[in-house]
């Protein structure tokens, strides 16, 4: 049974989920991937089938394109329509509470709570992925690595023999690495994140941009900045203990003559010896936003 079931609309998104279904099956395996009806059991109901697939699957991905919203049959929206197959698909595997991932194709825009019937109104609260023809590679491992917090890749299951290199060559890196982060620990002194950082940020929403953070120790005081949307922003309530660093910005969101606070709260902490893991949740505003996880680097001259 697919561990990983692919939802997707054939107007605009077959070509897609084909190359993704191959993508997929080469990293967790063809038995770990369900994507079309010619891999449903021959003989069962069509529905009942689908159905049967997507209480197996462990996680589901919702592929959406350009048409996925609006494509319409007999001058009705197909996602208002009860015998949408795409539409019962998403509806079933978030009323069973299992991981549905949207991912955006291209440009594609997440759908808004207002755009969808009932059922999904969910799906709009979901994080979504993106994948692009021109960073194709990049994306599908982003996301392959996102997938293994619920589907094992097929490399995890071999003989004794080749568990017990793995451990051997695992233990022998871990080695390693611990002798080069103290070799670095050493040099460096001082972890506080000083100077100038930067990392993608795939917001909740949608967009991804490239932010850039910059911080200072001024006496008992911490100064920086960090940026939203690419505006930069001054820091604020900043503290650094026992190797975490947190701190807030703040923005305004407007509807109409209606305006509210956005606070971004911030903390980071070191994941490797020139990165650093930062989670992020802006707390405020019109819409509720998840909290999010991204990775800062240093920026080079």
């Amino acid at each position: 049974m697919g561990q990983i079931f692919i939802s997707y609309r054939r107007e605009g998104s077959s070509g897609h989920a084909g190359r993704l279904e191959e993508a997929l099956e080469a990293h967790f395996g063809a038995d770990q991937v369900f994507r079309d009806v010619e891999d449903l059991t021959p003989g069962l109901p069509f529905p009942q089938a689908l159905s049967q697939r997507i209480d197996a699957a462990a996680v589901m991905l919702a592929l959406i394109g350009p048409h996925w919203l609006n494509t319409e049959r007999d001058g009705v929206r197909r996602l208002d329509r009860e015998d949408d197959f795409v539409r019962n698909e998403v509806a079933q595997a978030l009323a069973s509470g299992k991981p549905v991932v949207p991912v955006l194709i291209d440009e594609t825009p997440m759908p808004t709570v207002e755009q969808l019937p009932d059922v999904l109104h969910a799906l709009a609260q979901r994080q979504a992925v993106r994948l692009s023809d021109v960073g194709w590679r990049d994306d599908v491992a982003r996301l392959i690595d996102t997938l293994e917090r619920w589907v094992p890749p097929a490399a995890a299951v071999g003989g004794e023999a080749r568990m017990r290199r793995r451990v051997f060559f695992s233990l022998a890196g871990a080695l390693l690495t611990a002798l080069a982060v103290t070799v670095w620990w050493f040099m460096q002194g001082d972890d506080f994140p000083s100077g100038q950082w930067q990392g993608k940020v795939h917001y909740d929403w949608g967009p991804t941009h490239q932010e850039h953070f910059s911080f200072e120790r001024q006496g008992n005081s911490i100064v920086g900045r960090a940026s939203f949307l690419g505006h930069g922003l001054a820091i604020d309530k900043a503290t650094w203990a026992d190797g975490v660093l947190s701190f807030e910005t703040r923005t305004e969101s407007v509807m109409g003559e209606e305006r509210r606070q956005l606070i971004h709260r911030y903390r980071m902490v070191r994941s490797a010896p020139r990165q650093w893991r930062v989670d992020y949740a802006i707390h405020g505003g019109f819409t509720p936003a998840s909290p999010m996880e991204f990775t800062v680097t240093p920026v080079v001259p």
